[in-house]
């Protein structure tokens, strides 16, 4: 026979390629398997689209070598590059297994599909090795997506995890790695961690599967920038021994839970948790978990309102033209607040925004605008960006920038002299957003990009969105020198927070009831083995704790696993099993304890002074302890202090006993418009924040509103009897939840008054 002349670039088509071939981009290969066959040092091989089966002549499972590389369709992450298969691949850790991939040394995988019809199978095998895996679709497995086990330490991103039946992702032993902007979606779990392993996972989405992440064992993954969304019960679990990175003073995680069905963290250790700077309900947590305020790495100052982003991932359901774009972190939480929209699931972040649709924005965002002319024009007249920096200045109402902060910017002789100081403004409140760092562009056309990220930082602004630190935000270079002299001492402001009843006068009270909620939630969806049927087979099973909870228990028998020694077997599953939701061995829900409403608007109370302390507010209690108190005498505080405004805190209840009802309420005088700008100012802030119920600003004739010197606002954070509420008000955690926003609503308006 010939001898074949193979060059490093290697050719395969499963459909006119032909095994016989030289394997050339004119001579193909028919099979990825003859394509390794004939691999030398650094080759790549190029597959074109179509399925690589057994039925095309493949025999599995595939092995790709160190050095290799193997590419399919990477910006689509693998469409219409399909492996499917299953062989035997025996392990160094648990056996024969079922598998359609295995990667070794360096070996590299880019733009393929990957699935395993088998039952228990694998789609890509990873065993101490430090493959790349990127672009890549792992779907429809029988077991897991990906495993990765022993002492490997891979690179998986960009790459899509749905339609796994036991988990997307496994990793277990010593393995370590770099998880990065990844999604998971639909599978049992999106990603199992147990034994020792100790991954990086960050700027993933994990979404709509039965549990986010499941952690047990002696696991310690750590986990920045991720979202873990809506998944059927929990988003995080942890179990065991495991202790993840949640993040910490000086390195806050950043990373977003919200919408899972029973609990976004459950810690099921007796361990307590570390958190911080994670978006975070905690109501939403079961177990012991510290919330850390985030601080300066450098002076060691709060930073309580600073969310950081780890990179630029994608965000949650972001449109695909926004993805990775550049002004993607401020434009996301715009439109999942719906201040923002999309006209075809698209938002075309680059093209230009007319004044009509800019004016249109600002309303929606609460901004006032005189600019309404181009709403329904025929011919919509593109902004500038100098001008939609003018209107954005002018409607926050924001003051105190210099012209000497334009002075390191090449192109400021480009913005005229009356409208330097509002540029300059803009820059002091960090406005100006632009992918180049030393560029105003002040007369370029306004992108929609670069406008929503500007309205974006005058909410934050003005405290009505939390500050995100991303390299997009333009800073002011110069410092404005201060005036020699001594400086006048101005009196900071002093508010009145008055926590409701006390003494003998408890409120509103419940009694201890059993928290059901969270179990009729779990009772009506079927276990995952319902849907997984199972059939024997010759391949030895993974360790029952790397599989789903309740699935290794009712496995048929299957046959010995090639004699490893039992200590070599991870003993994950009583772990998990005893740690998760629904599961033989979980203990009967807690019983809710008595909640009385002095209790509670006192705890909330001070968590409000805490957070307006920081802020330079003076905050004086009508009560610090359990004591009576007249409305008379609650007013009387707010006279002797000379104070600005009097927040009157409550809970509510209804008559009814109706658990249905949940929320917050805001009430004035009616004959006070300050009142009622302070009753709006703090009910924006608080109903604009996660999982908190809307019922209303109202206007109401309650003693403290008539009789106060000051404007005043009654505010009631939540019903008692509610099975929401309820259940919320007993976390002093969710306490300080509630208090962020109303300390920012307050702080707002003193702020405007002065």
């Amino acid at each position: 026979m010939q001898q074949l002349q193979i060059s490093n670039e290697i050719y395969v088509h499963p459909t006119n390629g032909d095994d016989t071939a030289t394997g050339d981009s004119m001579h193909p290969f028919k099979t990825l398997t003859r394509a390794l066959q004939q691999l030398r040092p650094n080759s790549v091989i190029q597959l074109s689209r179509g399925t690589y089966s057994v039925e095309t002549g493949e025999v599995f499972p595939l092995v790709i070598p160190d050095g290799a590389l193997v590419i399919g369709n990477a910006a689509t992450q693998g469409a219409g590059v399909v492996v499917i298969g299953s062989g035997v691949y025996h392990s160094l850790s648990f056996g024969p297994q079922a598998v359609t991939i295995v990667l070794q040394g360096d070996g590299q995988l880019q733009g393929v599909t990957v699935t395993n019809p088998s039952t228990k199978g694998t789609g890509i095998w990873i065993e101490s090795a430090t493959p790349t895996v990127a672009g890549c679709t792992l779907a429809q497995c029988n077991r897991e997506g990906l495993l990765v086990t022993g002492k490997a330490n891979p690179t998986i991103m960009n790459c899509v995890f749905q339609d796994n039946q036991a988990s997307g992702l496994t990793l277990v032993r010593n393995a370590r790695g770099e998880i990065r902007n990844n999604v998971w979606r639909l599978n049992g779990f999106g990603i199992v961690i147990s034994d020792r392993a100790a991954p990086w996972i960050v700027s993933n989405q994990i979404y709509e599967n039965r549990c986010g992440m499941v952690l047990s064992g002696a696991a310690a993954p750590i986990l920045r920038g991720n979202v873990l969304a809506q998944n059927r019960e929990d988003g995080l679990v942890v179990s065991g021994q495991a202790s993840p990175d949640l993040g910490n003073p000086y390195d806050p995680a950043g990373n977003r839970f919200r919408g899972n069905q029973r609990f976004d963290l459950r810690n099921a250790t007796p361990a307590k948790l570390i958190c911080s700077g994670n978006q975070l309900n905690p109501a939403h947590v079961e177990g012991a978990v510290e919330f850390l305020t985030i601080r300066s790495p450098k002076t060691g100052a709060v930073q309580s309102d600073v969310v950081p982003l780890v990179s630029p991932a994608a965000p949650l359901y972001a449109p695909a033209d926004l993805k990775r774009h550049w002004a993607a972190a401020l434009v996301q939480p715009l439109l999942d607040r719906r201040l923002i929209s999309l006209a075809d699931e698209h938002f075309h972040p680059d093209a230009p925004l007319s004044a009509g649709e800019f004016a249109t924005w600002l309303q929606t965002a609460g901004f006032p605008s005189d600019n309404t002319s181009d709403n329904t024009s025929a011919k919509p007249n593109p902004l500038t960006r100098l001008e939609a920096i003018v209107q954005l200045v002018n409607a926050a109402q924001l003051t105190g920038g210099h012209p000497s902060l334009l002075s390191s910017y090449h192109d400021r002789a480009q913005i005229p002299s009356a409208q330097t100081l509002a540029m300059a403004t803009a820059l002091q409140h960090r406005l100006v957003v632009s992918p180049q760092p030393d560029c105003l562009k002040p007369l370029h056309c306004l992108t929609r990009a670069e406008a929503a990220a500007m309205l974006y930082q005058a909410l934050v602004a003005k405290g009505q969105s939390l500050a995100i630190d991303t390299p997009a935000i333009l800073r002011p270079i110069v410092a404005i020198s201060k005036p020699s002299g001594p400086m006048p001492i101005k009196r900071p402001p002093v508010v009145v927070l008055d926590p409701g009843h006390g003494g003998t006068d408890p409120g509103v009270t419940t009694r201890p009831k059993q928290r059901e909620a969270a179990q009729e939630t779990l009772g009506s969806q079927p276990p995952l083995l319902e849907m997984l049927p199972m059939e024997g087979a010759s391949m030895s099973p993974l360790p029952a704790g790397v599989m789903p909870p309740g699935l290794a228990a009712e496995l048929p028998p299957m046959l010995p696993s090639s004699g490893i020694p039992a200590g070599m077997m991870p003993e994950m599953s009583p772990e998990i099993m005893a740690g998760m939701p629904g599961m033989p061995g979980m203990p009967e829900p807690p019983e809710t304890p008595k909640l009385e409403e002095k209790t509670i608007v006192l705890s909330v109370a001070q968590a409000v002074a805490s957070f307006l302390q920081q802020q330079g507010i003076e905050v004086v209690l009508t009560r610090s302890e359990d004591r009576d108190l007249t409305p008379a005498e609650r007013v009387e505080v707010t006279k002797q202090h000379q104070a600005v405004a009097l927040i009157s805190i409550h809970a509510n209840g209804s008559l009814a006993n109706r658990s249905d009802i949940n929320g917050v309420e805001t009430y004035y005088h009616p004959d006070s418009s300050e009142g009622m700008r302070l009753a709006w100012s703090i009910h924006k802030a608080l109903t604009r924040t996660a999982d908190i119920a809307d019922r209303g600003v109202h206007a109401a004739h309650f003693t403290t509103l008539r009789q106060s010197p000051v404007p005043a606002v009654h505010v009631e954070v939540g019903y008692i009897s509610g099975s929401i509420d309820g259940t919320s008000l007993t976390n002093l955690a969710y306490h300080r939840y509630l208090a962020r926003p109303i300390a920012n609503g307050i702080f707002r308006y003193v702020w405007q008054q002065r």
